[in-house]
């Protein structure tokens, strides 16, 4: 029933916004009331509230139209169709969450992966050669080309950074990577956190490796590279339908030709997410999910993960 309710949310507020790719599909964000925020803390128990069908894997996830939400694409060839998912080379799931009071979006992954690539690379090829998850997030859904060479203009509506663990070095290319900014204050409070929010079973280079992270972030309706003071805050709403692609980076080879793939949402069709907000597809912000969150009102996450683990 639950579910069923939710995707009739998920139509109605489809009915007011522009088509992405694929047309006629929309996927669903959980709300976290800010009375029960998850600790970012790299244990994700308190992620396990959210239904399984909000929880997208490139392997079983499908939108309302009942086709694959993930597109795998290779190396260069960003039309080319990826390898059928094999769990032994990769598996992952990743949640997708909001908040109302603070403008924040919400992520958690679980990946397991058989070669593990991060020591950003150079040349940094496909993903930046490292294993991690891309996010293009469109928050006024306006669209139009994102990359255009130019600072003054690129990435201010909408923005796309590489989510990578462990963090390496400092400034834009430690953890949150904005490839198309000059930003080096985004990835920081309050603006994101946290990049230590991660629990990790190997290291570049070993294989079978697991990884779990969590983390939040603001998207920008105006981004100013050089002025967090003037940049503007996308404001975050119930019902609203806002842009997003994620891309899942597997690299297992250091050059661009090699068997690396891209689980892109969205579809074939999404393929160009790298550089266009046009191609995203539509997302609506769930409202607070009452039933479920009642369990957890009068505790907190740390009691909460203590029952979890008994």
């Amino acid at each position: 029933m639950r579910k069923t309710l939710t995707m009739a949310v998920l139509l109605l507020g489809f009915g007011s916004a522009q088509a992405h790719i694929p047309p006629g599909s929309v996927l669903g964000v959980w709300q976290w009331p800010s009375n029960a925020l998850p600790e970012l803390d790299g244990d994700i128990s308190e992620w396990e509230v959210i239904p399984d069908y909000l929880w997208l894997n490139p392997a079983t996830s499908l939108d309302n139209d009942g086709n694959p939400v993930f597109t795998g694409v290779h190396g260069n060839d960003k039309g080319m169709t990826g390898p059928e998912g094999d769990a032994s080379d990769l598996t992952i799931r990743v949640a997708v969450a909001w908040n109302d009071e603070y403008d924040r979006m919400y992520f958690a992954q679980e990946r397991f992966d058989d070669v593990y690539d991060r020591d950003v690379a150079e040349p940094p090829g496909e993903c930046g050669g490292d294993d991690s998850i891309e996010i293009h997030v469109d928050a006024d859904h306006t669209g139009g080309v994102m990359v255009t060479g130019d600072d003054e203009t690129q990435a201010r509506s909408a923005q796309i950074a590489h989510w990578r663990w462990p963090p390496i070095g400092e400034g834009n290319n430690a953890w949150s990577w904005m490839w198309v900014s000059s930003a080096t204050w985004h990835d920081k409070e309050p603006y994101a956190c946290c990049p230590d929010a991660f629990d990790i079973d190997g290291g570049h280079g070993d294989t079978d490796v697991t990884l779990v992270s969590e983390w939040w972030t603001v998207y920008f309706n105006g981004l100013v590279h050089e002025s967090p003071e003037e940049s503007v805050v996308a404001p975050l709403s119930e019902g609203q339908i806002i842009g997003m692609t994620l891309a899942l980076c597997d690299i297992d080879a250091a050059d661009q030709e090699g068997p690396n793939t891209v689980w892109v949402s969205g579809g074939e069709g999404a393929a160009r997410y790298y550089a266009d907000s046009d191609v995203l597809g539509d997302w609506v912000l769930l409202p607070v999910d009452e039933a479920l969150m009642t369990a957890v009102e009068s505790n907190s996450w740390g009691q909460v993960k203590a029952s979890l683990q008994q």
